[in-house]
C-alpha cells in the first residue's frame, strides 16, 4: 500500500468484524507498520478471543 489509509476510518472495527465476513489474520489490508496494520489486528484478535467491540481499550 503506497498511500496512508484515510483516517477517517476506524481500522479497529474493520479488524474486529473480519472475521465474520472470513477473513484471515494474513489478510490484513494494510502494510506492517503503518498504525492502521496494529489497529486492524487488534480488533481481529479483539473478536476472536470474544470481546465486544465497546469493550475496546480507550
Amino acid at each position: 500500500m503506497s498511500e496512508p489509509p484515510d483516517d477517517n476510518l476506524d481500522h479497529y472495527a474493520l479488524g474486529f468484524y473480519a472475521p465474520g465476513k472470513n477473513l484471515r489474520r494474513e489478510d490484513c489490508p494494510y502494510a506492517e507498520g503503518m498504525a492502521a496494520h496494529d489497529q486492524w489486528l487488534a480488533g481481529y484478535d479483539a473478536a476472536v478471543r470474544g470481546d465486544r467491540l465497546d469493550d475496546r481499550p480507550a
